[in-house]
């Protein structure tokens, strides 16, 4: 049933058991799964531009990953008063039991409207395809690719079905550089970086002569000090304090610093923005009622248990005005992820422009 194949299944279900209270988690030992907005901006800043798009729509509606990809066309209504999305059908990827595209989400409260905050719609409009057809997919890989070993190519920027793998990779790839800046150096300053990790401070003809007899074609000093200044401006690289001879100066590693979100939250992959979203309207004080109503849950807790009464659920209502403060907490916290995330870009392109030799 979870999976489409048959629509009731005659046997019912049976709750799991209720787990037990951990204490590390009671008494806060343990990380969080949901970001601030200002951890949200730092890791934002660290994916490529073309997925911004992505993030800030995950952020921004609380979607699993499977909507976003299954997002058609159709589904996306942007010039309503409150405009909105409607969770539909899913994209699946079942490794070698294959993958696709499923008429319907896994459980019935799954199809829902969700309201989009104007960052969310702007983020939205940018990745409308070309063209009117309304089956077309909103949000698609990257393009472009070698193929398959029996299949032809594809040629670059072609708009692709959208990978949970390729969007996990992103991911873990923005995570890496969070917990070492030297992840996005060019090629020859991170050989510099790794020379002056393994072998201490050295000067620049001797990184020269280590790096030539490494089995790679000849480097040039003059190349060597290129990436010492490129290193030096990242903050991974400095001269030793100790040499007063301007010709005999040697260079040495700086150790790499950690973001502190690494430490206060536990990043598993694209899952992480639906646990903040929720997190964001909680604080914003949204009834947990509409939070369950906007992520597609249903009305019961962990033990089965019915939170609050069945018929309250009945007869409670998402009004208007109560999705338009859902819209507007969302609205302020996209702003400062924006914000910190395009700062925090441009601090590096800035740095990235200085030389220092």
């Amino acid at each position: 049933m979870d999976e489409g194949a048959i629509d009731v299944n005659p046997v019912r279900k049976v709750p799991p058991p209720k787990r037990r209270a951990d204490p590390e988690q009671v008494f806060g030992e343990v990380k969080r799964r949901a970001l601030t907005p200002e951890e949200a901006g730092r890791l934002l800043a660290c994916f490529p531009l073309f997925w911004w798009d992505h993030v800030l729509t995950l952020l921004g509606t609380g979607l699993r990953f499977g909507e976003l990809a299954g997002l058609r066309r159709r589904r996306v209504h942007l010039d309503r008063g409150i405009p909105v999305l409607e969770v539909g059908p899913t994209r699946y990827q079942a490794g070698r039991f294959g993958s696709g595209f499923k008429p319907r989400p896994k459980s019935d409260a799954g199809i829902r409207p969700v309201p989009l905050a104007p960052l969310v719609v702007e983020a939205i409009r940018r990745q409308l395809p070309p063209g009117s057809d309304p089956d077309e997919l909103v949000f698609t890989g990257p393009g472009g690719g070698p193929g398959r070993r029996d299949g032809p190519s594809v040629p670059r920027g072609t708009r692709t079905v959208l990978s949970r793998h390729n969007l996990h990779r992103t991911y873990q790839g923005a995570v890496a550089k969070l917990a070492d800046p030297s992840v996005p150096l060019r090629p020859t300053a991170w050989r510099v970086l790794r020379t002056l990790r393994d072998g201490g401070p050295q000067r620049v003809e001797q990184l020269a002569a280590r790096l030539s007899t490494s089995g790679r074609r000849p480097i040039r000093p003059a190349t060597v000090a290129d990436a010492l200044g490129e290193l030096h401006v990242a903050g991974l690289a400095a001269v030793d304090v100790d040499d007063r001879d301007a010709a005999a100066v040697r260079w040495s590693a700086v150790p790499a610093t950690l973001d502190p979100l690494l430490e206060a939250v536990d990043l598993h992959g694209a899952h992480d923005f639906r646990h903040t979203y929720a997190t964001w309207l909680e604080d914003a004080g949204i009834p947990a009622r509409v939070i369950d109503e906007l992520m597609g849950h249903e009305a019961t807790g962990r033990s089965g248990q019915q939170r609050g009464s069945a018929m309250g659920a009945h007869y409670r209502h998402t009004t208007p005005e109560m999705a338009a403060r859902a819209v507007e907490a969302i609205q302020l916290r996209l702003t400062v992820v924006l914000g910190v995330a395009e700062q925090a870009v441009e601090s590096r392109a800035n740095r990235s422009t200085l030389r220092v030799f």
